[in-house]
């Protein structure tokens, strides 16, 4: 029997709105599966967005939705870079879903993937030629991982992961800082318990960490955090960093009128030196962006916020289970998780001569990128180069 259709759901509409609200409670069914990023309010009103930014298709049943996928449509630069740096770029406009469609417990693993691969059948004659489909953080054997493996989906697309397979990593919180450092390897502990004294010692203890979850409070926060972000080699190197304020002010108190806004500073000496940005909601942080003063790191500040802030959650009045690092992988991530699992991100493209062309592209230049990186890694050269690098350009950086 094939699968049923997904509709699609007029989100501008309130009626239809309104429906769908009520109905996506029992969806995950207890599955743990659903997020922030799939909650109407935050795809909605988070980050500037309206009813016309967000796609929503659902497949109804009597005792409820069968199945539910929201994708967010936004402009995505596919860039040919080589390490760290950008030779050219291509604009498409993408449509990013979390994870993957949520389905209801009731559907049985087959027929899952089925109504995925239907899903993406679906959309293929609906993309332009600039569009695409991008999942983010799609767990490996899943329902969605097979469905992008089929064949009727590769018919249509074509299929590839712009980065490497990574773990992502959450912090299982216990409700007790020291019963989590226990978790932990003994080193690990050790390492991060020298680092919180070495900088307390150093601001002679005037280390405090500042919390940020009031609608009242945003304008500070983001004034601050943004000073921090300018310093940044992310800033000054990649064009990335928080570049638009008001868009982070306006996406951090639409947030916090629904009470998941929680946003932290590591205050030094009366300095604001780190900042974290993230979401408390049913009971997981979401960590979405960090970042620290170049003129610290010396002092591991954004260790230090990192221990601090998982201290607050599990001792504050946060009630928060779970720290999520989010998609991708890094250092810090790896010590301070206790837990991971195995995702992968996929473009699918629409299949034509001209993508086919820049994919051929992107590939040749990961490839060539991925081969210098390894040679570079062989010659114990790597991780020099990219600190100086990074200190070239935060320290020949122009005063904004």
């Amino acid at each position: 029997m094939d699968p049923p259709d997904w509709k699609a759901v007029d989100l501008g509409e309130p009626d239809a709105r309104a429906a769908l609200a009520s109905q996506l409670g029992a969806v995950d069914a207890g599955r743990g599966e659903s997020s922030l990023f799939h909650n109407l309010a935050w795809l909605l009103e988070a980050e500037g967005r309206g009813p016309g930014n967000v796609r929503a298709y659902a497949i109804a049943a009597d005792t409820g939705l069968r199945a539910y996928a929201p994708f967010v449509l936004q402009p995505w630069p596919m860039r040919f870079r080589l390490g760290e740096i950008t030779l050219f770029s291509r604009v498409f406009e993408r449509l990013h879903i979390n994870a993957g469609p949520i389905i209801a417990a009731s559907v049985v693993p087959a027929a899952q993937e089925s109504l995925v691969a239907a899903l993406f059948t679906q959309l293929a004659p609906e993309l332009t030629s600039r569009q695409l489909i991008y999942l983010e953080g799609v767990p490996e054997g899943g329902a969605v991982a097979r469905a992008i493996a089929s064949d009727s989906t590769r018919k249509r697309f074509t299929v590839i992961e712009p980065n490497p397979r990574y773990e992502r990593r959450i912090v299982r919180l216990p409700g007790d800082f020291d019963v989590y450092l226990g978790s932990l390897k003994a080193q690990t502990r050790q390492n991060l318990r020298n680092t919180e004294r070495k900088l307390d010692k150093h601001t002679g203890g005037t280390v405090r960490l500042l919390r940020f979850s009031d609608q009242g409070e945003i304008g500070e926060f983001v004034r601050r955090a943004v000073a921090i972000s300018r310093k940044t080699y992310q800033w000054h190197l990649l064009g990335l960093g928080l570049r638009d304020a008001d868009a982070l002010r306006q996406s951090l108190t639409a947030m916090a009128q629904h009470g998941w806004t929680r946003c932290y500073l590591l205050e030094c000496e009366g300095t604001a030196t780190a900042f974290m940005i993230g979401y408390l909601y049913a009971g997981t942080y979401y960590y979405v962006d960090v970042g620290f003063d170049p003129d610290w790191e010396k002092w591991s500040v954004g260790t230090v916020l990192h221990m601090q802030v998982l201290r607050d959650l599990m001792q504050g009045d946060a009630k928060a289970t779970v720290f999520d690092f989010s998609s991708g992988s890094g250092v810090h991530k790896k010590r301070f998780s206790n837990e991971s699992r195995m995702e992968a991100n996929y473009l699918l493209i629409p299949r034509g001569l001209r993508n086919a062309m820049l994919v051929g592209a992107f590939q040749v230049t990961n490839a060539v990128s991925a081969a210098l990186v390894g040679l570079l890694e062989k010659l114990h050269l790597k991780a020099a180069i990219k600190r100086l690098v990074r200190r070239h350009a935060t320290g020949n950086a122009p005063p904004e």
